[in-house]
């Protein structure tokens, strides 16, 4: 390979750890063709992206990103999951993966600038999307005030009743 060959790869993989959201460090070692590519399919539909590139150009990419916790992580065949998009979704759908093939072997990853090991990812992938976070958030700040409009429009309605029940009174008489 050129050097000038390397350089653009170094530089493609810096600009991607940079856009990144999460980061994960994998071993796709033994997986076969067609799961590979299902994969990269599932991936692509939720703004993932997998590379496999040389582990020094990589470290090097990593080193120029700021990178250098992810050092120790860039050894042996490794495949390179950027998240784009909301940082959970690579984490589902590896741990989809690692559940029905038990693979690929997952060294690291990387979500807000926070290192965690392998153990971690079920953790991560048991999260609920973000829109379903905020959407229960909602709810809860929601809560209080419907339940005061409640008891309020009770007061009032109770009000009217006893008004009115005053008012029928007065008109009997």
């Amino acid at each position: 390979m050129l050097r000038a060959d390397k350089e653009k790869i170094v530089a493609e993989l810096k600009d991607k750890l940079g856009k990144s959201r999460s980061l994960f460090l994998t071993d796709f070692s033994g997986l076969k063709a067609g799961e590979i590519n299902q994969l990269r399919r599932d991936f692509k539909e939720n703004q993932v992206e997998l590379r496999v590139a040389k582990n020094t150009l990589f470290r090097l990419a990593a080193k120029q990103a700021g990178m250098d916790r992810i050092l120790d992580y860039i050894d042996g065949p490794t495949g390179i999951v950027f998240g784009y998009g909301e940082p959970v979704a690579p984490a589902k759908l590896l741990y989809d993966s690692i559940k029905k093939t038990e693979k690929p072997k997952i060294k690291a990853f990387l979500v807000d600038d926070q290192i965690y090991l392998s153990n971690e990812i079920k953790k991560l992938a048991s999260i609920p999307p973000r829109e379903v976070l905020l959407a229960g958030i909602i709810g809860n700040l929601n809560a209080p005030m419907a339940n005061l409009i409640g008891t309020l429009e009770g007061v009032m309605r109770e009000f009217v009743a006893t008004l009115d029940g005053i008012a029928n009174k007065s008109i009997t008489k």
